[in-house]
């Protein structure tokens, strides 16, 4: 699986984090206990919780790479999207040459990127990791 953010003001043209290498998928509901004296639980032992808010992300991580990949997202076009805009993203399966081939999507939504920090170890491969924050509700594929 991989993300796909759009790219540049087309907003149809979604690309995939290039030369990734990892991708977690984070979402999480905060509770509060909303036991009561009238509860009615036959043991009398557990407590009821209601959800009271919902929050996400999705942490990359990928190579950095020199040259030009426009079949790709690369950390410069990154970058550029490190900004107060609210981006659309789409978490899909891909294929094809070199995992470009965008296919069917797992579930989509909007948020920023709010974090990207680069790493350059001596003597291993550079990367760069990333989080991008959900923002409002996730939708599940239907393609």
């Amino acid at each position: 699986m991989q993300i796909a953010i759009p790219v540049g003001s087309t907003i149809g043209t979604y690309k995939v984090v290039a030369l990734s290498t990892d991708l977690t998928f984070h979402l999480s509901a905060q509770t509060e206990d909303s036991t009561t004296k009238d509860t009615t639980d036959t043991n009398g032992t557990w407590n009821e919780y209601e959800v009271t808010g919902r929050s996400g992300d999705i942490q990359f991580t990928a190579l950095i790479a020199s040259g030009t990949d426009t079949g790709g997202m690369t950390l410069n076009d990154v970058i550029n999207a490190i900004k107060d805009d609210i981006v659309n993203w789409r978490l899909v399966f891909v294929s094809g040459n070199e995992n470009r081939v965008v296919g069917k999507t797992v579930c989509s939504g909007q948020g920023k990127v709010s974090n990207l920090q680069a790493n350059g170890t001596n003597r291993q491969k550079a990367t760069y990791s990333g989080t991008l924050t959900m923002y409002g509700p996730v939708t599940v594929g239907t393609d």
